[in-house]
């Protein structure tokens, strides 16, 4: 069994039943709770949980199933993903009221941090990491916030209550709170985490850098992703194949800087395999759940790849079913298998781990950012083509490019060859000016204000300081 940090010690410090049900912390009180240094280790637990815990589909099919890579066909989830793919959602999806809920409840938790640890009597030296850790929480926490609403409300106290009705940031305060919290607690996290899974100095920088290139702040994102280069902690994955990146053997890797780990129990776990796996699929070991939901690959991007590109081999476009026939996928049908199948699991919950962010993504973002401020130079190729040569395919020259725009147009397709199933297409398809544009290519009647999801009508409702995103009712 992997040696993993799965942090639900609150749950049995504070007697829930559910974990899944809001703690109302107040009914312990920092007179009988907040004491001791275990009580601080739980509570930072409780704020990871949230992290460690969330499902993967919600948020694949945000990020893929309306851009160009993926659709979502048959079963019961369908009726929630064909809104998003025929970009007909409305502020009463599920999946935004979802996502809302979610990340302020880290929030929540990393604000009781941050207003009880301190007063606790216990080593400074851990408490100055829990510190950080739970801000380096409730940053990503906004980040991936404002990666769907834009700025939201910044609720930095854990005695906000019910009653209060925060307005949203402006988008100035909002950009300049997540990155100075980002910046400090790189200051302050260990280069090498100490559990598997713990927020480190890596991962602060990779996520700012993520978040100065979606923001396009060029300049700073080549000086962070540089940062993270500079640390000589992370480098890519060397295998004979690149997919096995993603094989369960290998993920304790030098490669993955941030990742949500799993394990094959229910509510440890990722259900990815299932959701993708065409109908009556021959699982190679143990009976597996295989929904009727199909996460199917569009064909027109399958067929971007070059032939030799070892990327492409995740996605399967035959199968042997339960019978033993072999079954040809067709158009629009070939299917992402880039989590490769558990074989110590069973049912429908695997121990996938999900790689929040990869080194592959420091070298692109880098190549991005030094495109975007000086054109097409030899070092952006150079790390474009240390990504490219791990997936077996043939270099690229400087002379491929004859301005800023073509590069940036290969490198929008490169980050989908080596990004495919990991949440980021939307993002990458929204900076680079695409997002609408390609939704009308494929059909799609789809209005530029859809660069952002509408607050959820259930906030709305319940704060009338909130204003919703343009174009939303």
């Amino acid at each position: 069994m992997k040696n993993i940090l799965y942090l639900f010690a609150i749950i049995l410090l504070a007697g829930c039943a559910d974990p899944l049900e809001e703690e109302v912390y107040s009914a312990f009180g920092p007179n009988n709770f907040f004491q001791k240094a275990d009580d601080a280790e739980g509570l930072l637990n409780s704020a990871y949980s949230v992290e460690q815990r969330r499902g993967f589909r919600n948020y694949l099919l945000m990020a893929e199933v309306n851009t160009d890579l993926l659709i979502d066909r048959e079963g019961g989830l369908r009726s929630l993903a064909q809104p998003l793919e025929d970009f007909t959602w409305n502020a009463s999806h599920e999946f935004f009221e979802t996502a809302w809920t979610t990340h302020y409840r880290t929030i929540y938790r990393t604000n009781l941090i941050l207003d009880q640890v301190p007063a606790i009597a216990m080593n400074e030296t851990r408490k100055t990491q829990i510190l950080a850790e739970a801000r380096f929480l409730r940053a990503s926490a906004y980040q991936i916030l404002y990666e769907h609403f834009g700025p939201v409300p910044l609720i930095i106290s854990s005695t906000t209550s019910s009653d209060d009705r925060p307005s949203r940031a402006t988008k100035e305060e909002f950009i300049a709170f997540v990155e100075s919290e980002f910046k400090a607690v790189a200051d302050i996290l260990p280069t090498v985490a100490t559990q598997y899974g713990r927020a480190t100095k890596g991962a602060a920088l990779a996520l700012l850098t993520r978040f100065h290139l979606n923001n396009k702040k060029w300049q700073e994102t080549a000086e962070t992703a540089k940062k993270v280069i500079d640390l000589n902690v992370y480098q890519l994955f060397s295998t004979t194949y690149r997919t096995n990146l993603f094989d369960m053997a290998n993920e304790k890797n030098s490669e993955f800087i941030y990742i949500r780990p799993s394990l094959a129990q229910p509510g440890l776990g990722d259900n990815y395999l299932p959701h993708a796996a065409p109908p009556n699929y021959k699982f190679k070991t143990a009976p597996k759940t295989n929904y009727a939901t199909q996460l199917k690959t569009l064909s027109a991007f399958y067929n971007t790849f070059e032939p030799a590109d070892q990327r492409r081999q995740a996605i399967i476009t035959e199968y042997e079913d339960v019978n033993g026939k072999i079954i040809k996928l067709g158009t629009d049908d070939v299917r992402s298998f880039k989590f490769k199948e558990d074989l110590s699991a069973t049912g429908e919950v695997m121990g996938n781990d999900f790689p929040v962010y990869r080194y592959a993504d420091i070298l692109l973002s880098r190549a991005e950012a030094l495109n975007e401020l000086s054109g097409p130079t030899q070092e952006a190729i150079d790390l474009i083509n240390q990504v490219r040569a791990k997936a077996g395919v043939t270099l690229l020259k400087i002379g491929d490019f004859a301005s800023k725009d073509a590069l940036r147009a290969h490198l929008l397709k490169e980050r989908g060859w080596e990004f495919f199933s990991e949440e980021l297409r939307r993002q990458d398809l929204i900076r680079h000016g695409k997002f609408i544009e390609y939704a009308k290519a494929r059909g799609k009647v789809a209005f530029d204000y859809q660069v952002l999801y509408p607050l959820p009508q259930s906030e709305i409702d319940r704060n009338p300081n909130l204003k919703q995103n343009e174009g939303y009712k």
